[in-house]
């Protein structure tokens, strides 16, 4: 790979600070005492740490920052280039009018995507840069865009009664959803992952999201008990060529306009999704997890990592939850503009 593409253009907050006295003051600076210097705690607002693997090195820039934003941009693009096994003209990430956060126009409420700790951190062999990532500690909100291709590791967790896929059955797919146990008011449970339109796993420049060949779904309660969990696990239950029983199970990442990322129904940075972030490098490198997160391994070229995090309960779910409606239906996309309504942000229109 010889170049990277960026193109995305964004609101930003600058901070600024301006200072007037209406009178002179002075003052005579004076050591303090070891015993006194002892009793001073603190935390640098930016720290720096290192560290060295696999005969790279990093330096990451650390900013101890609480950020709520509301940010628009007409385009995301990163790795705009020739890859091998992909169409032409096609990018790792790209996103139409992207945005983080949203708008109520009728009340003038913002909706804001929350940021903890977010960093800046460069891989490099020896003078050589060979990989560069921007992340956040935590992030929680909601996530907008017309999502043409994604690049990376972001996992989708779909549960939900059963009702919108008998909604999408025929008369015979509801003979065998019946047979099987599996009720308009049983719950199911899928896990997905970026996938092709066959429904093979494909983490590179994936246009649909689904569940995988060889996975099926999940009774979780109201279905027939041993019954449905035996025949839920059989091959021809599996999902195969994106579809179980002849019922889709992959669908087109572009059909979900606004997606949440984290749990948004717990208060304040609960459930929120831990070491979120875009990288791009020209060499395979493997980053160190951060905020007790394994490491992840990125590809060469433009790379998002939206991993699970954990519940109230301590256990690990997808970063993005979707029904089964929301699934086979799409999300349509919240304003993220005031004084526009949600068709008018198709191309950024802010």
């Amino acid at each position: 790979m010889n170049s990277f593409s960026v193109r995305a253009r964004a609101w930003a907050l600058l901070l600024g600070m301006g200072a007037c006295a209406p009178f002179a003051s002075y003052a005579a600076m004076q050591e303090l005492a070891d015993e006194d210097l002892a009793d001073v705690h603190g935390q640098a607002f930016i720290n720096l740490t290192t560290h060295s693997a696999g005969g790279v090195d990093f330096t990451r820039i650390n900013f101890g920052l609480d950020i709520e934003t509301q940010m628009n941009a007409r385009k995301l693009q990163l790795g705009l280039y020739d890859r091998a096994g992909e169409a032409g003209n096609t990018a790792d990430l790209d996103i139409n009018a992207f945005a983080l956060g949203t708008v109520n126009d009728a009340t003038g409420q913002v909706n804001p995507f929350r940021i903890k700790d977010p960093y800046l951190e460069v891989a490099y062999r020896g003078s050589k840069i060979v990989g560069v990532r921007v992340g956040f500690g935590e992030a929680k909100g909601e996530l907008s865009g017309e999502i043409n291709r994604l690049t990376g590791n972001v996992p989708v967790y779909i549960k939900g009664t059963a009702n919108a896929i008998y909604d999408k059955a025929t008369p015979g797919q509801i003979f065998l959803l019946g047979l099987a146990g599996v009720y308009r008011s049983s719950q199911l449970e899928a896990d997905a992952e970026l996938v092709s339109s066959s429904g093979e796993l494909d983490p590179v420049r994936a246009t649909h999201s689904g569940i995988r060949n060889g996975d099926g779904l999940k009774c979780v309660s109201g279905c027939a008990g041993g019954w449905t969990d035996a025949l839920l696990d059989l091959p021809f239950t599996k999902s195969n060529n994106c579809a179980v029983l002849g019922i889709a199970t992959c669908f087109g990442l572009n059909q979900f306009q606004t997606l949440p990322v984290g749990d948004l129904a717990r208060a304040g940075m609960d459930g929120a999704v831990r070491d979120m972030f875009i990288s791009m490098q020209t060499e395979a490198v493997t980053w160190k997890g951060s905020a007790g997160q394994p490491d992840v391994n990125a590809i060469v070229g433009a790379f998002m990592n939206l991993p699970k995090y954990l519940d109230a309960n301590g256990q690990l779910k997808a970063p993005i939850q979707l029904d089964f409606g929301q699934a086979l239906n799409g999300i349509p996309r919240k304003d993220t503009c005031f004084g526009a309504s949600n068709g008018s942000t198709a191309q950024g229109g802010c």
